[in-house]
């Protein structure tokens, strides 16, 4: 006769208890995913305003003149008032493949995507005006469209 006493887990509860680690997991991981990208859409409204505000000091040093690109670049006037274009952080699939026009409907003259290539940062940038916005027709989380994002 055992007088022992048995410490410890059966199979069957650490099994119910895996299982319910794995449905809760598999409940967190999708809105984990939604606050993601809502970070990503902050960060890029930051970043707009951002450029936005380096393109309004030039505008002020240069006598009302816009840059006509907003690289950073040391060939670019911009330099000085931007460390680097900051890229856009929002993750959609439609980032990058925008229309022609601004926002505002006037003809956007440079994207950064087709002047440097190797930066593709995802702006787009209309010089007659000063505006940035992001180079996509796609909308955020919230349906509002990415291209109007600092306007």
């Amino acid at each position: 006769m055992k007088n022992k006493k048995e410490h410890g887990f059966t199979l069957i509860e650490l099994m119910i208890v895996v299982a319910i680690i794995g449905i809760l997991a598999a409940l967190a991981l999708p809105k984990f995913a939604q606050l993601v990208e809502k970070s990503r859409e902050a960060a890029t409204k930051g970043n707009t305003n951002s450029v936005q505000s380096a393109i309004s000091i030039y505008y002020g040093d240069s006598e009302g003149l816009y840059p006509t690109f907003i690289e950073t670049t040391s060939m670019y006037m911009m330099s000085r008032y931007l460390d680097k274009v900051p890229p856009v952080k929002a993750t959609h699939s439609g980032i990058g493949a925008g229309t022609t026009e601004s926002p505002s409907g006037t003809a956007v003259v440079y994207t950064t995507d087709e002047v440097v290539a190797a930066t593709n940062t995802g702006w787009r940038y209309n010089s007659e005006s000063g505006r940035v916005f992001v180079n996509s027709s796609a909308t955020d989380s919230k349906g509002a469209p990415y291209s109007t994002y600092g306007y």
